[in-house]
């Protein structure tokens, strides 16, 4: 009760600042506890996708401590989806605004999806970030452009962030037969979110002779020239590594499956003597033996790719570093050669390697998204790990295991713990 001139006693004070401070925890809680509300969820199935139709459901924490989401576009269904595995179930990331998703990648350093949409010549990228405590993947909800008037057939992104891309342009009237790979630099990424920039033009299928950049009136004299291979036909799937760019070609007419070249090339300009006198930059072949390459992975123990060869099964092959490094003589798959078989898949589609000891590679004839070891290049027994049909290509983000509870209410229990200490 109050004193003989109605002020409140202190241990009184203490009391009552106490008790606001339990309700503020009690609010806290009950904030977390709402954040982690679990709907009914209704499972469907939509173009072979086994998705979550109840909105409600998307709230739900997910099992597991590893935080690997496996990202895959889906053309049929014009979206961009995930699973965080091991959970098999793929939830919506990118519903609107795409025509052809088609090839994708993931910056994991930036935390940036990058998606090739061949039908509106366009690539675009969104920011990627992980909702807490749930770990639902999400996007910031921003289109940006990485570059546009390209048709992308695959994507690879450097540790430094660079994009490196296989395809055709759309503007350059004289060479729309020549598919080619370019790259825009992160510091490019950083600054032009309307993909005004021009891409470097780094290697061009061709008889090995350097190509210029044409414009209205000619070849260019202020665009460097790219050296261009005979090893590059119809380049598909790509990846990169700190000195070396890798390609396979989607159609090998005359080239070679798998090859790799330099991912900086010192291009001299038109009508320089550089240029006038041929280039000594050569793409190297390392493999050769399927018709088709459609996915690749560089590992920490080699690097694998998967394809079809001409009367043999399909599945996914791979080569050690050291095999990479020295070179094959025989570029055909040999149980004592440098190409191995590593998996049987019936009809494998894209491949990529989660950072750690798995590739995942999906197969188109059943749906499945199948996980083989990395830990070498030898035969391994691949495992179904989730199924969809339709899927054009497939990309891993890897997070940090960490605390589930989001950053807000956690601040409000610690601040209201440390007052109810210190009283």
């Amino acid at each position: 009760p109050p004193d003989s001139a109605g002020a409140m006693p202190c241990a009184s004070v203490h009391n009552a600042v106490s008790t606001a401070l339990l309700a503020g925890l009690i609010l806290s809680c009950a904030s977390l506890a709402a954040s982690a509300k679990v709907g009914s969820g209704i499972y469907t199935l939509q173009n072979g996708v086994k998705t979550v139709s109840d909105e409600s459901f998307w709230k739900k924490p997910l099992p597991g401590d590893q935080d690997t989401y496996l990202l895959a576009s889906f053309p049929k269904s014009f979206r961009i989806s995930y699973a965080r595995l091991p959970d098999p179930t793929w939830r919506p990331l990118v519903i609107t605004g795409l025509k052809d998703p088609a090839a994708i990648a993931v910056d994991q350093n930036n935390r940036r999806l990058y998606v090739a949409d061949p039908a509106s010549n366009m690539v675009y990228w969104y920011q990627l970030k992980v909702e807490l405590p749930s770990k639902f993947l999400i996007t910031d909800g921003v289109q940006h452009i990485a570059a546009k008037n390209i048709a992308v057939q695959g994507m690879a992104v450097s540790q430094a962030g660079d994009l490196f891309m296989s395809g055709r342009p759309l503007v350059e009237a004289p060479d729309l037969t020549r598919d080619a790979i370019y790259k825009k630099d992160a510091g490019a990424l950083a600054t032009d979110d309307k993909g005004v920039t021009r891409l470097a033009r780094l290697w061009t299928a061709g008889d090995g002779t350097w190509v210029s950049v044409m414009t209205l009136t000619g070849p260019s004299q202020t665009i460097p020239m790219s050296p261009s291979t005979p090893e590059m036909f119809r380049p598909g799937p790509i990846a990169v590594d700190m000195f070396s760019l890798y390609w396979g070609n989607l159609i090998k007419g005359s080239s070679s499956s798998l090859a790799k070249a330099a991912n900086t090339v010192p291009a001299p300009m038109a009508g320089s003597a550089a240029a006038a006198g041929g280039q000594n930059l050569k793409a190297t072949p390392l493999a050769n033996n399927t018709d088709a390459v459609t996915g690749i992975a560089i590992t920490a123990s080699g690097i694998f790719y998967a394809g079809r060869p001409s009367g043999f099964a399909a599945g996914v092959f791979g080569l050690s570093n050291a095999d990479v490094k020295a070179g094959c003589n025989d570029l055909q798959e040999s149980d004592s050669g440098c190409i191995k078989r590593v998996a049987e898949v019936g009809d494998p589609g894209d491949l990529v390697w989660d950072g750690g000891s798995n590739l995942y590679v999906t197969d188109r004839a059943t749906g499945a998204v199948l996980k083989v070891a990395a830990s070498q290049v030898g035969r391994h027994e691949p495992e179904v790990v989730t199924m969809a049909l339709g899927i054009k290509s497939l990309a891993v983000m890897e997070t940090p295991s960490g605390a589930v509870i989001s950053a807000r209410p956690l601040a409000v229990t610690l601040l209201a713990l440390c007052l109810l200490l210190s009283w």
